[in-house]
């Protein structure tokens, strides 16, 4: 925490509104929240015509244990500021930065609290005061990281439901997948049990077919032998006829050879 010593005279009772803008000027505030119209009208006498000078600023030291001391000042230069730093000049930004690394933000304004300031931040809405306390604390400059890792955070959660409801649907895959496979499994074992069946059928009918083929083969090689029997039997009845055809014709010849004769 900056605490800041401002030595003032005994009894001092009049002009600590212009003390409050002389700490306000050198830390770097508005003109306009300066209760002046320009920056000449805070050197004395301008505001009636009548400068007691060309020129006016105020210096600030900044005093921090084992540390060396470092001097901030706001110079009124014509119509314009200068700000030096140790002796220094300096742009406006240089000089802010600096001053926030003391823990002073000139744009939050919370090194003084001016008069009905606390009644302002009372008459503020809460996310008007949040928004000040955010700056005051410099928490606000958190923000965009803030809301960078918040979308992260839910887009992270996001793709962790994303994932988890993924996951689900692919084990309910896989188990529609396995039940699919054993149904096709048990598909293709029924039908190659059909198969074989036909196969066994049709062997068992080649089979039965071949049994009795042999067996009207034997029957019909039979037959024949028969036949062959038979043909050879008729042969051999020719055979007798035919001699008994040339004994009968001898017969014949004799007898009419007799009856001649007679």
């Amino acid at each position: 925490m900056l605490e800041v010593s401002i030595p003032t005279p005994h009894r001092y009772v009049r002009g600590k509104s212009n003390l409050m803008d002389a700490i306000s000027f050198v830390l770097g505030e508005k003109t306009s929240n300066l209760r002046v119209k320009t920056l000449r009208d805070l050197i004395h006498g301008a505001p009636v015509g009548k400068p007691a000078a060309n020129r006016a600023f105020v210096s600030m030291v900044y005093s921090e244990e084992g540390a060396e001391d470092r001097t901030f000042a706001r110079v009124i230069v014509g119509g314009s500021s200068e700000y030096k730093i140790n002796n220094k000049v300096v742009q406006l930004h240089e000089y802010s930065e600096e001053l926030e690394k003391l823990g002073i933000l000139i744009k939050a304004r919370n090194f003084l609290v001016f008069q009905g300031a606390v009644e302002s931040i009372a008459m503020k809405n809460p996310k008007e005061r949040t928004a000040l306390f955010e700056e005051i604390s410099r928490s606000g400059e958190l923000a965009q990281e803030y809301d960078k890792r918040k979308k992260e955070m839910v887009k992270a959660e996001e793709d962790t439901q994303f994932n988890y409801h993924r996951k689900k649907n692919i084990a309910a895959e896989r188990k529609e997948a396995k039940q699919e496979k054993e149904e096709a499994d048990r598909y293709q074992r029924l039908k190659d049990e059909v198969v074989r069946a036909q196969v066994q059928l049709q062997l068992f009918k080649l089979y039965h077919n071949e049994v009795e083929i042999e067996k009207l083969n034997k029957e019909l090689a039979s037959k024949n032998k028969e036949i062959e029997k038979d043909k050879k039997r008729m042969d051999k009845v020719e055979d007798e006829l035919k001699e008994k055809k040339k004994e009968l014709g001898k017969m014949m010849r004799e007898q009419q050879q007799i009856e001649k004769e007679i």
